[in-house]
């Protein structure tokens, strides 16, 4: 049983019960393909919608504190199994996704603390901005200051 919404409970596989009514809980998938479950404290007629892995981790151990997070360890977002669920903070979290990320359109961007746009130019001279992050140990070319001189 949850410690806050008591007329739900979890199981070990990740599926979520509404006690009272005996049946199992639709749960539906957000844009950030995360799944959640609308839950009502008893005598409460609003609904809060819940991810469904902290729901499930929480029916077995304790709130989530501030500055913590559900890690899914095989990172599949829609595995609430409760062996697949680890508490960490959100650094680790963090640590974490960055070992899974692509980063093969910028050579050893992840070495260095420059901070720099990653944009890349296509043969039509179209530039593709794939967003600002600490990277390259190589030469950047300075797209702001060629701009300004090619108008001055």
């Amino acid at each position: 049983m949850h410690p806050v919404y008591d007329r739900y409970a979890g199981s070990e596989d990740g599926e979520i019960f509404n006690i009272i009514r005996m049946n199992t809980m639709k749960e539906l998938i957000g844009n950030n393909e995360y799944l959640r479950v609308a839950v009502r404290k008893n005598g409460e007629t609003v609904q809060k919608l819940y991810y469904s892995h902290r729901f499930i981790w929480e029916c077995y151990n304790e709130l989530i504190e501030d500055g913590k997070v559900i890690d899914h360890i095989n990172s599949d977002k829609q595995d609430n199994r409760l062996r697949n669920l680890q508490l960490v903070t959100q650094q680790q979290n963090c640590m974490k996704s960055a070992k899974g990320r692509d980063y093969s359109f910028v050579k050893n961007n992840h070495r260095n603390k420059k901070y720099v746009k990653a944009i890349d130019i296509d043969d039509d001279n179209k530039e593709s901005f794939y967003g600002s992050m600490y990277a390259v140990q190589q030469p950047v070319r300075n797209f702001e200051a060629e701009q300004s001189e090619n108008q001055a």
